[in-house]
């Protein structure tokens, strides 16, 4: 809230600002700034509805309306007078239309225009086994519109020398990409955030959230990401988007004037989070540890909100129904899922599923053991009586094992021993898995650039248990570390004047394009196949470095044979005996061969195979 410097202010105008300070608000007039949500359905399961209102001495202002099936239940006044909550009730005589909210005060008054939209009947499948998430930092992908690139009144201006800086890359880019994306093989897409992010530097990533219901209009607008919804939808491709409830942007709208001053994990100093994830679920932990962790800073540009505040609670968990019935996406990753207050967090789950059921959720739960992971996930018995109802966790041990396994001196054996560990989740086909994100060194550079070992790793990604994810680069071999603005680099080809369309196959080096090639054959063969999608995981303990595993339904199967060897094998199969039987042959995926024989199975050095079991 902004605060008068009285010590600079002559005594007879200093009296004059108090006395207008303390003004009837009437005096004053009435100006709403903003109501969020700015409309909503007619027909939610949930037939409530919390409207923040923001404007000047607005809470000194008498609220009413009137419009079949809606009443006003509740006028809630905050410390601050600039801003009022009204909880609305509904019942099913609620029909879509627009109705007028007058505000008055004194002789005074103000409408605001609010509309009840009708509901898009829509059926939520949500993303399963069978489907694989390609994970797009906007700002890197492609620049579809040089008009937005110094969109007006963004701090922040288009400089892409800078590798941390603004490079334009926008919605508008990826719609021109979206055949690219299809004919890859994947089936989803995951945008890092694409709300407005009016930061004065460091805005590109897009995790500092400065207007929750704003694209960034750097990228577009709204109605623009509503178009790259539908169009993603024309080809089969569902779209999961990227939210943060941890904290927000140093600049967010609120920020100078805040509703309530525990809006914030307010502390006597700046105290930045200890990053331990573990605290959470810590039968073990200090309360001192624990606050630390949910109430602690991120950083000093993102301030931490409080989850507490019931408020604040509900205005998050209502923008993100907002999104999602405006929108038609058919997922959400949410960012830092152990920091904010994890109760409010299952509260938000339960809104969303009761409204979609099907819905897909996954959270990014940074953890290094499956124990730590599990805690989060809904349905496991935890020591605490705590479940999350959470459908999807990240599964960071799996990436751990990848890296461990596929590095020079690794073995197969990490791969064994994660999965093996299973048993502590409640349904681990639902864990994203994946070699690499936006946070990390490329895996082809955690791998030495070892071709080999990144062939061998992709193939266990995609077809082991898991819902598979995919850092958008890796199929072009993109090897950045260290600086985040290097990791995430831009796609050759998405800039008018580059170098090189690495979308087009002309574009791409010899080895780019026998990746690209290698990853899109699996990718395709993934698609529509029962197995990958609903079958049961089998696997052996590996011998000699050569690890075998199988998934099988009713309607299909396959083995995967990996050999992390320097020398090729022949792997006789009766060790394995109960995955081939029925079986009279297979064809390998990756290279397209017949085999008849499955009594023994040749794997090159450093390679692995997937046989589709024919009868």
């Amino acid at each position: 809230m902004n605060r008068l410097k009285h010590h600079y202010l002559p005594g007879f105008i200093l009296l004059l600002v108090l006395v207008i300070g303390f003004l009837p608000a009437g005096a004053q007039g009435i100006k709403i700034n903003r109501i969020d949500p700015p409309n909503w359905w007619a027909g939610m399961k949930n037939q409530e509805l919390q409207l923040l209102v923001y404007g000047e001495h607005i809470s000194g202002s008498e609220v009413s309306f009137e419009y079949p099936g809606v009443k006003l239940k509740e006028t809630i006044r905050l410390e601050n007078p600039d801003y009022v909550f009204l909880n609305l009730q509904f019942t099913n005589e609620a029909m879509p239309g627009s109705f007028q909210i007058k505000f008055t005060s004194g002789k005074k008054s103000e409408t605001y225009s609010y509309e009840l939209k009708k509901r898009i009947s829509r059926i939520y499948n949500g993303l399963n086994s069978g489907d694989v998430l390609y994970l797009i930092m906007p700002d890197r992908f492609a620049n579809g519109d040089k008009t937005n690139d110094n969109a007006a009144g963004m701090y922040e201006k288009h400089d892409r020398q800078n590798p941390s800086g603004k490079h334009g890359g926008d919605l508008q880019g990826i719609i021109n990409h979206i055949d690219y994306i299809r004919n890859l093989g994947v089936t989803a897409v995951w945008l890092n955030p694409v709300f407005e992010n009016n930061m004065h530097a460091y805005s590109y990533h897009g995790y500092s959230i400065t207007d929750h219901y704003k694209v960034d209009p750097r990228y577009g607008t709204n109605e623009l990401y509503f178009d790259f919804v539908n169009k993603c939808h024309e080809t089969a491709l569902k779209v999961v988007k990227d939210m943060i409830f941890n904290h927000c942007g140093s600049e967010h709208w609120w920020m100078n004037n805040l509703p309530s001053q525990d809006w914030l994990n307010q502390w006597p100093e700046y105290t930045q989070t200890n990053y331990t994830n573990a605290v959470s679920s810590d039968p073990h932990a200090s309360a001192a540890d624990y606050r630390k962790l949910v109430d602690g800073w991120f950083v000093k540009s993102m301030p931490d909100l409080n989850q507490r505040n019931t408020y604040l609670a509900t205005y998050l968990i209502q923008n993100s129904i907002w999104w999602i019935e405006s929108a038609g996406i058919d997922g959400i990753r949410m960012d830092t899922y152990p920091y904010p207050d994890k109760d409010m967090m299952t509260t938000w789950v339960d809104r969303v599923l009761e409204e979609y059921p099907g819905f897909y959720i996954v959270g990014e739960t940074w953890l290094h053991s499956p124990a730590y992971e599990s805690y989060w996930q809904g349905g496991s018995a935890n020591f605490d009586g705590y479940d999350s109802h959470l459908p999807g966790i990240s599964d960071f041990p799996v990436h751990y094992a990848v890296i461990n396994t596929f590095r020079k001196g690794g073995s197969v054996g990490n791969l064994y021993d994660v999965i093996s560990k299973d048993l502590v989740y409640s349904n681990p086909d639902m864990n994203k898995i994946f070699m690499d994100n936006h946070d990390m060194d490329r895996v082809y550079a955690q791998l030495g650039q070892d071709l080999d070992k990144l062939k061998m790793a992709t193939v266990f990604i995609l077809t082991t248990r898991g819902i598979p994810q995919i850092f958008y680069g890796t199929e072009l071999l993109m090897k950045g570390t260290g600086d985040h603005g290097v990791i995430r680099e831009d796609f050759p080809g998405g800039w008018p004047g580059d170098a090189r369309n690495a979308f087009s196959q002309k574009g791409r080096t010899a080895d780019e394009n026998a990746y690209f090639n290698f990853i899109q054959k699996i990718l395709q063969w993934r698609k529509n196949n029962h197995a990958v999608e609903n079958g049961r995981l089998i696997h052996f303990i590996p011998e000699d470095e050569i690890y075998v595993y199988s998934k099988y339904s009713d309607k299909s199967a396959y083995v995967v044979i990996i050999n992390n060897n320097s020398a090729a094998k022949t792997v006789a199969t009766n060790r394995y005996r109960e995955l081939f039987d029925g079986y009279t042959n297979a064809m390998e995926i990756i290279s397209g061969t017949i085999v008849t024989d499955l009594t023994q199975v040749e794997v090159g050095p450093y390679s692995g195979i997937i046989l589709d079991l024919s009868k």
